[in-house]
């Protein structure tokens, strides 16, 4: 799904992408073990609709995944870079 939307954003179909990734993310939601790759994809997932949200205008949805992103690895730059864009935005 992560690769599905990572295409999509390349071919500038934002609304397609965020959607893969928010699909990604549902599905690793029901995963029960929980281990460093499965937090660490999530992350990705949660930045990657981050890049997408702040990029529709959608700068609350971009806040609360980095935020979630965070809680999940507070070192995720990516997250405090695009939450910060989102709160300068708004």
């Amino acid at each position: 799904m992560k690769d599905d939307g990572n295409a999509k954003f390349k071919l500038s179909k934002l609304k397609e992408a965020e959607g893969h990734y928010k699909d990604g993310l549902s599905h690793l939601e029901t995963v029960k073990n929980d281990n460093k790759d499965l937090r660490d994809l999530k992350v990705t997932l949660l930045q990657n609709i981050s890049v997408v949200t702040n990029k529709t205008g959608d700068y609350k949805e971009t806040i609360r995944n980095c935020t979630k992103a965070l809680k999940i690895d507070d070192k995720a730059v990516k997250a405090l870079f695009h939450r910060s864009v989102a709160y300068l935005k708004t």
